[in-house]
């Protein structure tokens, strides 16, 4: 019971964060060789 409970939490919570990512701009891949000029300069 408790795993099928946390399975739904991570599920809900991933489905949070690209429906935020989508509203804000275009999802950034952490995997992608070059990083967008935002982060860059936040440094």
């Amino acid at each position: 019971m408790r795993k099928r409970l946390i399975a739904w939490t991570i599920l809900t919570s991933a489905l949070v964060a690209v429906a935020v990512w989508t509203v804000l701009g275009p999802p950034a891949h952490p995997s992608s060789p070059h990083l967008p000029s935002r982060t860059a300069a936040m440094r």
